[in-house]
C-alpha cells in the first residue's frame, strides 16, 4: 500500500508544473516612417493672440531602419492635438501584419515648423507585444500640409512567458 501512495505522489509531482516565469526581450529601435494627414480640424481661440488648436489624424507606414523585426513594415497611425499655447501631445498606434499592436503616447518638446521634436512612451500592446514598455524620442518633419516623415529612436522591453518545468 505504501508503494501505491509513493507512486501516486511521484506521478503528481511529475505532472505538476511550475507557473510560467517571466523573461524579457529588450532592444534598441530605430524606426523611419512616412505619414499622411487623413483628417484635420483647426480652430482659432480668442482668449489670447495667435492661439490655435489643431486636431490631426495621420496614417502611414514605418520600417525598422536597423533591419530588425521589431515594428518593421508596420502600419503607423497618429492622433495628435496641437495647442499653440499648451504644446502638443497625442497617441501612436503601430500594427504589424499579424495584427499585433503597440500603443504609445507622445509629447512635443520642440515645435519649430516644419520640424517637430518630442518624446514617446510605449504604454502597452496586444498579442506578442502585451506588456511592452519603453521610451524614446521622435523627429518629425512636415513636407507639406498633408505629408510628413518621422524618425523614432528608443528602447523597449517585452515580457515573455517561459514555459514551466516539472518539479523534481
Amino acid at each position: 500500500m505504501r508503494t501505491g501512495y509513493l507512486a501516486l505522489a511521484i506521478a503528481t509531482l511529475m505532472t505538476t508544473t511550475v507557473p510560467p516565469a517571466v523573461a524579457e526581450e529588450s532592444g534598441h529601435w530605430h524606426g523611419l516612417a512616412a505619414l499622411v494627414a487623413t483628417d484635420q480640424i483647426s480652430t482659432k481661440l480668442q482668449d489670447q493672440p495667435n492661439h490655435t488648436v489643431l486636431l490631426m489624424d495621420e496614417d502611414g507606414a514605418i520600417h525598422n531602419a536597423d533591419g530588425k523585426s521589431f515594428l518593421d513594415k508596420a502600419r503607423y497611425q497618429v492622433a495628435a492635438l496641437s495647442d499653440s499655447v499648451v504644446g502638443g501631445y497625442g497617441y501612436k498606434t503601430f500594427t504589424e501584419a499579424d495584427g499585433s499592436k503597440v500603443f504609445a503616447t507622445f509629447k512635443v518638446t520642440e515645435f519649430k515648423p516644419p520640424v517637430v521634436n518630442g518624446t514617446f512612451e510605449f504604454t502597452g500592446g496586444t498579442d506578442k507585444y502585451t506588456g511592452i514598455t519603453g521610451k524614446g524620442t521622435f523627429h518629425l518633419v512636415r513636407v507639406s500640409d498633408k505629408a510628413a516623415w518621422d524618425e523614432l529612436v528608443g528602447d523597449y522591453k517585452i515580457p515573455t512567458a517561459v514555459a514551466g518545468t516539472a518539479n523534481k
